[in-house]
This record gives C-alpha cells, sequence and structure tokens, in this order.
C-alpha cells in the first residue's frame, strides 16, 4: 500500500512476476518468511519457494496451519511479528538503523490497532518504549498511515458506512466492497486497508463482517469481533483463518452466494452468544 512506501527508501521491495523473478529465488540460499503460516496465503510466490527446494524459515504470530520450515519462531501470544524480529534483532549483533526502528514501531502500532487490541500486553509497551528510545519517529509514521487519506478513499469509506446492515439485535454488523463502488470512487484495493475495523467501533457491535467482490468474482470475508466472540473459527470454516478476534478468508463464492452462506453462519454464531449472554 502506498501509505507504507516510506518505509522502503530506497525501493528495495519487489513484487513477484513469476519468470522474472524464478531465477533469483533459484539462485537464493533460502527463503525467511514473516506473518504468515500458510502456504495458500503466499500464492505463486510459495509455490516458486516450493518449486526450486529452497530451505524455509519461517517467523510468525499466527495460529500455524501449515509446516512452514525447518526453522519456525511462534508465539500467538506475542502482539506482533514485529515484536518477534525485534526480540530476535536485540539478541544479536545486528545494529538497528533508524529504517529498522521506524519498521519495527510501524508493524507494532498497526498490529495492535494503535495499542487498542487484546494482543496488546505490557511486553508491547516496554518494547516500544525501547524503540521511542532509539528514536522511532512515532509522529511521522502516524502520519503517514493514518492521516494520509486520498480523496477518493474517504468517499469510499463515506459509502460503505452509508450503507451498513445490522443482525442479531444490532450485535451484528456487515457491509459490502463490489468492484462497481472501487470503479464509482476512483479507490484502489489498496486503499481499503483498515475498513473491515470500522463497524467494530460501533456501540453494542460485537462481530463486523466486510465482503469484498474481487476482480475475478471471488468473494474476500474480513472477520472482526469486539472481544467478546471469537471468530477465527468461522473463517476456518470458508478456507480462511488469522487470530481469534481478527481473521479472514477468501471464498470461491460469487458475492451473492457469499452473502447468504457466510451471513448465516455468522447470525448462528452471535445468536448462540446472545443465548448463552457471553
Amino acid at each position: 500500500p502506498k501509505f507504507f512506501q516510506f518505509l522502503d527508501e530506497n525501493n528495495e521491495i519487489q513484487t513477484y512476476a513469476g519468470q522474472e523473478h524464478d531465477e533469483l529465488i533459484r539462485s537464493t540460499d533460502g527463503a525467511i518468511i514473516v506473518d504468515i503460516s500458510d502456504w495458500a496465503r503466499l500464492r505463486k510466490v510459495g509455490e516458486a519457494i516450493r518449486r526450486f527446494n529452497l530451505p524455509v524459515a519461517c517467523i510468525d504470530h499466527h495460529i500455524p496451519s501449515d509446516d512452514m520450515g525447518k526453522a519456525v519462531v511462534s508465539d500467538q501470544t506475542a502482539s506482533s511479528t514485529g515484536e518477534l524480529l525485534y526480540d530476535l534483532i536485540t539478541n544479536s549483533p545486528v545494529e538497528m538503523d533508524q529504517q529498522i526502528v521506524d519498521a519495527l514501531y510501524t508493524c507494532i502500532l498497526t498490529d495492535t490497532g494503535s495499542f487498542r487490541f487484546s494482543n496488546t500486553t505490557p511486553l508491547t509497551h516496554q518494547v516500544t518504549a525501547d524503540l521511542l528510545r532509539r528514536g522511532a519517529d512515532f509522529r511521522k509514521i502516524y502520519e503517514r498511515v493514518y492521516e494520509s487519506n486520498s480523496k477518493s478513499r474517504s468517499i469510499l469509506m463515506g459509502n460503505l458506512l452509508a450503507n451498513l446492515h445490522f443482525e442479531c439485535d444490532d450485535q451484528l454488523a456487515w457491509f459490502v466492497l463490489t468492484q462497481e463502488l472501487l470503479e464509482k470512487t476512483g479507490a484502489e484495493l489498496w486503499e481499503t486497508e483498515g475498513f473491515s475495523e470500522l463497524p467494530r467501533s460501533i456501540e453494542g457491535v460485537q462481530v463486523s463482517l466486510m465482503f469484498t467482490e474481487t476482480r475475478d468474482g471471488k468473494t474476500k470475508v474480513s472477520f472482526r469481533s469486539k472481544g467478546r466472540i471469537a471468530i477465527n473459527e468461522l473463517a476456518k470454516k470458508f478456507g480462511g483463518g488469522g487470530h481469534k478476534f481478527a481473521s479472514g478468508a477468501t471464498t470461491t463464492m460469487d458475492l451473492q452466494e457469499a452473502l447468504h452462506t457466510v451471513l448465516e453462519e455468522a447470525k448462528n454464531l452471535v445468536n448462540i452468544s446472545l443465548e448463552q449472554k457471553i
């Protein structure tokens, strides 16, 4: 996403582009995979890593769904992969420069929802305090990530909020992002980063869903919970996964089928929780 490009000042990050990068991957000694424990989510680059039989190390804080490599650093109690990387770096000869400090701070800031999600711990604040002592440019980072909305993104956000739907005594909220709406507003798909959190901020809403229509006719669903109802098992039913209160899935269903099928399961989950007075 454009609002993270300040972290790549030297334009070193590349997006895998098939044959263009195959020789590069073939020639490497190994691959380090961060923030993912699921081969399916790596898509084409994951296929290339396995095709060339590269040794793999994985650093992640999600619930693992696959055996990702010979060396695995996995801690589901960590706030973020950034917190794990901080631990690895501070226990190694590597010196943290400004770019590393800012990248780690950005990772922890965003993955904790600005320190408001349930994955925030005392250790999280200790780590970020040390990053601040090391010169993390917190004001610039916050401005780039959260205060750089384009006009198109703002208009799209307004459209989505104006078309929110509520179920289960307003404890379940959902909205739909269509390709038509993206085209109408002129927004790019990457600009929808963070939109899935919007309904969760409404008083009384316990679970929120964001349905995104993909260009190839599939449907991506983002599942969010305020913290009383776990939704990662719900995401698993549709081939996804993630955190207990923040998960996602990309289904092969078209938008209308996904709306019907996923909403029924979500309403059942919320209604059961209401009956149990969770």
